[in-house]
């Protein structure tokens, strides 16, 4: 279990560059190292929202005595894109960020990300290669979402298997778009086409319309060890990484990530946030 950082030094900030964002639904187990991601970002200047439908509310986000988090639990059950859209709303930053309630974040992701958004001048900015985790097989992948042909690994709660994908493969297609976990965008762009009320695909959606409306996207592929995209047994769609990583590569040149996953708790509700 990740350790309780709710006795972090307080950082006061006025305006952040950065609101980070959180859609969460009984995940109590996950919401300490999820906290720790976002406590542990060299942005200092950064707030985190965290929007929870479960059934009782977070007694650790209530524990949490950090100024820069705000916890709002709402009594009925919301969609992924209703509890997205209500965080934006609520970001004081021009500039929001996706951290989802399952996945790792390295501490130098959000300066990354926002240094390459702002030299690229772009509206929005995500990762199309990334790593994954699968707690399901307990080994790591690569993903390069632009390689939409040739050999592709699928990763689900089923057994794993192989497949080859033909050239210009249609159900890949715009795939490259999707995975919101990775999403940082200016409240503009999103202000101009909000989530769709859905918790399936709103997250391509989103990113296909502001394409639509000729806005900059930037995509980047993660070969540094960024984040991690964790698959376990509750998710609902599959992944298809190229290259499944031998665990001696991963423990010598990406140890945190590594570490990460030794670290994250047990997930023990579906996967529907």
């Amino acid at each position: 279990m990740p350790p309780n950082l709710s006795n972090s030094p307080i950082i006061r900030i006025d305006t952040p560059l950065v609101s980070v964002i959180t859609p969460t639904w009984e995940r109590e187990a996950m919401l300490p190292f999820a906290y720790r991601s976002f406590a542990h970002q060299d942005v200092s200047a950064c707030e985190w929202i965290v929007i929870d439908d479960s059934a009782t509310p977070s007694a650790f986000m209530a524990s949490l005595r950090d100024p820069r988090v705000v916890y709002r639990h709402v009594a009925q059950r919301m969609s992924i894109g209703e509890k997205r859209n209500l965080a934006a709303d609520l970001a004081r930053a021009d500039v929001i960020a996706h951290f989802d309630d399952d996945e790792f974040y390295a501490p130098d992701y959000l300066r990354t990300m926002l240094d390459q958004m702002k030299a690229a001048q772009a509206d929005m900015v995500k990762l199309s290669a990334f790593f994954l985790y699968s707690r399901v097989y307990g080994k790591f992948a690569w993903w390069d979402t632009l390689r939409k042909s040739g050999l592709h690994f699928r990763w689900s709660r089923q057994p794993m298997t192989s497949l080859s994908f033909p050239a210009e493969h249609q159900a890949f297609a715009d795939n490259h778009l999707g995975y919101g976990f990775s999403y940082v965008y200016t409240k503009r762009l999103w202000a101009a086409g909000p989530f769709e009320p859905s918790s399936f695909n709103e997250d391509c959606a989103f990113a296909l319309a502001a394409r639509a409306r000729e806005a900059n996207l930037l995509l980047l592929a993660d070969d540094i060890g960024l984040c991690v995209h964790v698959l376990h047994a509750y998710n609902t769609s599959a992944s298809f990484p190229q290259y499944i990583l031998p665990d001696a590569l991963v423990a010598r040149h990406f140890p945190r990530l590594a570490e990460a996953m030794r670290e994250m708790p047990a997930i023990v509700r579906p996967d529907a946030v």
